[in-house]
């Protein structure tokens, strides 16, 4: 579910897109890499939990970097549940909860205030932010976002979802971004409750016995054996089943671990080198005869380590 906040941006970007490359002010650091005036592209380092727990005083519970190659952004959630959405008439449900998010934008300013007012929004300015700024109001006098102006191309907004907070803390919360931005904070900066940091992952608890087990079983022609090893629905297992099939030989050259600065306490990558002999009909499933590369994903599922993806491309 996307939340209305992109939705209105979306629009606006595409009523009048004004992209340019921000540029930087100043040349004193902000201390994340960004020059003070400006603000670095990873917004959840840029602004810390930390950080957002000292200006607002809720626990933040969730932080979240957007998935999306070229946005810049990061949810702050200060209550998250699995459930949170639901839509009967859909049948879905979703995680979620109240939020203040942040955004960097290298759009044209005079351009998008033009957009925000064809949205029907009213634009005002707030005294309290001791940096040039728009304060974009809906319809109903609420606001949308507040937008603190680094250059005319480039700006960076915050607002907020589901009472995570109101109005007149948003706008404070501006003015503590602002006086970060410019190197003129002088609140304390005090710890966020909840540790947020990326937990630890020992990547020397290697599994690649449970991929050597998996292939071991494949070369013996136990069809079902290796079926069972998999991390898949039953519809999956017997596509699998059909593949695995295909398959007369199978010899394992080497099985390496990758991607460790990705793996996490319940997932690991290997890639696979293996010389295969296969029918006509699995060459049709990718397989060729003679060489072949594997990317294979194993995960913790319950207390055991399951196969979870095998790739032909990383």
């Amino acid at each position: 579910m996307i939340k209305k906040t992109f939705l209105l941006l979306a629009v606006s970007i595409l009523l009048l897109s004004g992209c340019a490359k921000g540029s930087n002010l100043g040349n004193n650091s902000t201390g994340t890499g960004a020059p003070k005036g400006d603000v670095d592209s990873d917004i959840c380092k840029e602004f810390t939990p930390d950080f957002v727990y000292s200006v607002i005083g809720k626990t933040i519970v969730r932080m979240e970097p957007s998935k999306i190659s070229g946005v810049y952004s990061c949810d702050y959630f200060t209550d998250y549940k699995e459930d949170f959405y639901k839509d009967a008439k859909y049948n879905y449900v979703g995680p979620g909860g109240p939020s203040i998010t942040i955004v960097l934008d290298n759009l044209n300013v005079e351009r998008q205030k033009e957009a925000r007012k064809y949205l029907g929004m009213t634009l005002d300015t707030s005294s309290k932010i001791n940096m040039e700024n728009i304060v974009s109001y809906r319809t109903d006098k609420s606001i949308w976002s507040v937008d603190l102006i680094i250059n005319p191309n480039r700006f960076v907004w915050a607002n907020y979802s589901h009472k995570a907070i109101t109005d007149d803390q948003l706008i404070d919360f501006a003015a503590a971004m602002a006086d970060k931005i410019n190197g003129r904070l002088k609140i304390k900066i005090a710890k966020n409750p909840i540790d947020l940091s990326p937990p630890k992952v020992d990547t020397s608890l290697s599994q690649k016995v449970v991929v050597e087990k998996f292939l071991a079983t494949l070369s013996k022609k136990d069809i079902q054996g290796a079926i069972k090893m998999l991390d898949a629905n039953d519809n999956t297992k017997q596509g699998w089943g059909v593949n695995f099939n295909t398959i007369k030989s199978l010899e394992v050259k080497s099985i390496e671990p990758v991607f460790q600065e990705e793996w996490t306490n319940e997932r690991q990558v290997y890639v696979v080198k293996l010389n295969v002999s296969v029918t006509s009909e699995g060459e049709g499933y990718g397989w060729a005869q003679g060489a072949n590369t594997r990317w294979i994903s194993v995960q913790k599922s319950g207390d055991d380590w399951l196969i979870h993806e095998i790739a032909n491309n990383p």
